[in-house]
């Protein structure tokens, strides 16, 4: 029995050093200071605007008010702060626009660089609602996307208080005439592009209040240039937040993942991971995505989340740590791992293929099989059912016309 439990040990000690620690800094005590009263108070803040649809003033100054308002947030935190304002015209929203938008870009410099490439925190600032008389109605959009705008918001101020640096370039933006087709994040992204600079990492936070039960999951939109991203985006939600970090499949993943800001960074060769509730909102481009409907304590793991990313990748100089879940080269992985019984595996095929997935216990005897048929070249995912076993260690077999694969599933 007791080389049994030895055994398991040694075993669970393997798993568990995917993730090691970098330095011994007190993260948790950071995270921990993010608040939910926060979060709610810019909420409420950007509802108070009235409606913050880019193109409803009428007199040509849109959304000018909102950016100045969050520009005045950021350099309240130390924060160096521009509105880079720009013109764009076309159809959107079923008719013609011609108008100033009003991006807003805050630039926390890094102390003792590692290098020239810098992390983006984005959120785009507009909202829209549509009702029987077009697209002209209050926009409150509590959810769609003063949430991602709080997040960013929060960021600045846990920053600040604690006085952080960080080793790579920090840039808060805040997006306007995201509802017209990404026009500001397309605007910036091609700005950033044509001057050559680096970017290892976007940060894209868009409609990340809504959770309406216990269930807390985290929707994570993945960019096929990114997996590894996208990897320790899974171990890092796991590691510091109290939510579950779930996926797409890869037809769904791609239609949406091209529906928000990060796309038009995708776009132009750049990495980036896109967050947002997985209940989707009941209040979606309606009137009623007023405050009352976000959920703030969730808000608050969500800005724990990016807090402890981008802790990850603009690599403090504080000592504060997070947790180091390696590059790889492979997209193949199961989340949650350890789980409660359901798991989700995600694996790469570079050709069509015949799928057909294993789990065995630790003397190799086959306990479930899955048998997938032929799948297409590209992402794939499967759920895997462990809800029939004891608690206990297994190996994963991913079988495929170009060899199998292996991974280990803890089963609390």
């Amino acid at each position: 029995m007791k080389k049994t439990i030895s055994l398991l040990l040694i075993i669970c000690a393997s798993l568990s050093g995917t993730l090691r620690a970098q330095s011994p800094g007190d993260l948790q005590n950071i995270l921990s200071q993010i608040s939910a009263d926060s979060v709610y108070a810019t909420v409420q803040d950007l509802q108070n605007f009235g409606s913050r649809f880019a193109a409803s003033s009428g007199n040509g100054d849109g959304n000018r008010d909102v950016s100045e308002y969050i520009a005045h947030r950021l350099e309240n935190y130390g924060i160096s702060t521009e509105i880079d304002s720009f013109y764009m015209s076309g159809t959107a929203v079923y008719m013609w626009i011609g108008e100033w938008f009003y991006n807003v870009r805050g630039v926390l410099p890094a102390s003792n660089p590692i290098d020239d490439s810098l992390v983006i925190v984005g959120a785009h600032l507009d909202a829209i609602a549509f009702s029987e008389y077009g697209a002209f109605a209050d926009a409150p959009g509590a959810d769609d996307n003063a949430s991602g705008v709080a997040v960013m918001l929060e960021l600045a101020r846990i920053i600040h208080a604690n006085n952080l640096q960080f080793r790579r370039d920090i840039h808060f933006m805040a997006f306007d005439a995201e509802e017209f087709g990404l026009w500001g994040s397309y605007y910036d992204a091609q700005k950033r592009n044509d001057a050559g600079e680096k970017i290892a990492l976007m940060l894209n936070n868009d409609m990340v209040s809504y959770q309406p039960d216990n269930n807390w999951r985290l929707l994570l939109r993945w960019y096929d240039n990114a997996m590894d991203v996208l990897n320790r985006a899974i171990a890092i939600c796991e590691q510091y937040t109290n939510m579950v970090p779930l996926t797409l499949p890869d037809s769904e993943n791609v239609e949406r993942a091209q529906r928000s800001d990060s796309y038009a960074y995708y776009e132009y060769g750049y990495r980036a991971t896109y967050a947002s509730e997985y209940s989707f909102s009941t209040s979606y481009h309606t009137g009623h995505d007023v405050t009352d409907s976000c959920n703030y304590p969730y808000l608050a793991e969500v800005a724990r989340y990016n807090m402890a990313m981008l802790t990850a990748y603009a690599d403090p100089t504080s000592g504060v740590g997070v947790e180091n879940h390696p590059a790889t080269n492979t997209s193949t992985y199961a989340y949650p791992n350890p789980c409660g019984g359901k798991v989700f595996l995600q694996y790469q095929l570079e050709q069509d293929s015949p799928v057909s997935i294993s789990v065995l216990d630790l003397r190799g005897c086959t306990l479930l099989h899955y048998d997938n048929g032929i799948q297409p070249a590209g992402i794939r995912h499967s759920e895997l059912d462990l809800t029939s076993l004891p608690a206990g260690l297994y190996i994963c077999q991913i079988r495929t016309g170009k060899g199998v694969e292996t991974l280990k599933l803890l089963r609390r």
